[in-house]
């Protein structure tokens, strides 16, 4: 009214008839063509009137609309757990299983590791070993690891003689050997050897090595997977190479070269133990996007003789890791077709493979050749930081990208340069060179990358 609020007043300006608000002669009216605002109730029962926060009332309605909404949240779960394309965790397992595809496992990290000691073991005295002579040229010794003979004793000629190194015989490997045309034992008769050996230390099968951690949840175990014995080597150390698997499955057992240091409960006559290599073929359970799109490919492996069917079918198998690459025709030659996958039971991969091509072609597995990298880099680090510190972690980002390459993927200089740069303390990265050149390294289809060197210089 006058181009301001007001309120008017029952039974003075207006009055209600019926459903209708009529205003009266002698009362005050809105202005021409303006709004007005009519608040009523209705005289009817209502079922909720205290819906302020914290009433009864309200707490009750919104703990009801709450599961309500959970309800229904989960019903969508439910019919989307039928799809293909939006089932997710056990749900997808179960989906793809009705095409007789099952996710794969996560699969346990294996290498090798070297035990040895840079000393001589003890030596022990053999005392007359016997061996009966039944004109072998060629005679073990029960131990090995001879260090020089004493003495061989023996019949010859129906005399007892004592027989001449280096004329009757010499010792190649841990063997007597005969030398031809020269005085031997009778047929049938017993020698005896003395001669003194060095200790033989073994690795026992399941003997356990980690890496160095303050933290338990930061170590990484591997077992040995058979039993080894030390040898000399050719730089006069006493090792023996084992093959070790982690106990811990998926990439979490991963580990770079060097680390494997430690031994938790140490073999008598073992001075060190570390993994040469980096060991990092762990591989986490599939994840649902590559379940997905592998059983979207169920059908290719169904129909088979295909390159499609042949990739889907070795990429299936258990500890395959990365992709798999089929080449038609790798040489030219018609008829001929090559697989190329990194892990897996190899055997299984023939039998699969043996499943699937087509009659009359040949296919043939093979691993990926091996391109080592020897890699050198330079570091400026801002001044008042730790070096040590500093390297460790530029070396552990370099791993971790490389361990990223999978078969015909090329090593880029500066993804190298990119991951040393990541790292907190360092203010410029010079003169990276790969294998002596300052250029992306070109890896071919039957190719992957594996780290040799990796040396790492420091500027302030």
């Amino acid at each position: 009214m006058n181009n301001g609020q007001y309120t008017f007043n029952k039974s003075v300006d207006y009055q209600l008839s019926g459903t209708n608000v009529e205003w009266l002669r002698d009362g005050i009216k809105p202005d021409e063509h303006t709004p007005f605002y009519v608040n009523y109730r209705l005289d009817i029962q209502h079922g909720i009137t205290d819906i302020n926060p914290g009433s009864v009332v309200r707490t009750i309605v919104e703990s009801v609309a709450l599961e309500m909404d959970f309800l229904y949240a989960q019903m969508d779960q439910v019919y989307y757990s039928a799809f293909i394309d939006t089932a997710t965790g056990k749900s997808l397992d179960l989906v793809a299983s009705l095409l007789g595809i099952n996710r794969k496992t996560a699969g346990f990290a294996t290498g090798e590791v070297t035990f040895g000691r840079e000393s001589d073991p003890g030596e022990v005295e053999v005392l007359r070993e016997t061996h009966i002579f039944d004109g072998k040229a060629i005679y073990s010794l029960k131990n090995l690891h001879v260090k020089s003979i004493k003495k061989i004793e023996g019949t010859s000629k129906v005399a007892l003689t004592v027989f001449t190194p280096d004329k009757d015989y010499t010792v190649s490997d841990g063997s007597i050997v005969w030398i031809k045309n020269s005085r031997q034992p009778d047929d049938g008769s017993v020698f005896y050897a003395d001669y003194s050996a060095y200790e033989q230390i073994i690795i026992p099968v399941d003997t356990r090595v980690s890496n160095y951690s303050r933290r338990p949840e930061n170590l990484k175990i591997f077992r040995t997977l058979r039993e080894a014995s030390f040898v000399k080597n050719s730089s006069g150390k006493w090792e023996a190479i084992v093959p070790v698997t982690a106990l811990s499955p998926g990439r979490q057992g991963n580990i770079f070269a060097g680390t494997l240091t430690v031994m938790p409960k140490p073999v008598i006559g073992v001075e060190y133990v570390i993994n040469q290599k980096d060991i990092l073929n762990g591989t986490d359970p599939e994840s649902d996007s590559d379940l997905r799109e592998r059983a979207k490919h169920a059908l290719e492996m169904a129909g088979k003789g295909t390159l499609a069917s042949l990739k889907s079918a070795v990429g299936g198998v258990e500890g395959v890791s990365g992709e798999v690459k089929v080449i038609d025709q790798p040489d030219g030659i018609p008829g001929i077709v090559q697989v190329i996958a990194s892990g897996g039971d190899e055997q299984e991969i023939d039998r699969v493979i043996e499943e699937t091509r087509s009659a009359g072609i040949k296919v043939e597995f093979k691993r990926p050749s091996i391109v080592h990298l020897d890699i050198k880099l330079t570091i400026v680090i801002i001044e008042g930081m730790n070096r040590e510190d500093i390297r460790k972690q530029v070396d552990e980002t370099i791993r971790k990208y490389l361990a990223t390459l999978n078969i015909d993927d090329d090593v880029i200089l500066s993804q190298i340069i990119k991951s040393a740069l990541i790292v907190q303390g360092i203010r410029d990265v010079r003169e990276v060179t790969i294998n002596d050149k300052r250029e992306n390294i070109v890896i071919k289809t039957d190719e992957k990358s594996e780290l040799r060197t990796l040396e790492i210089f420091i500027e302030d």
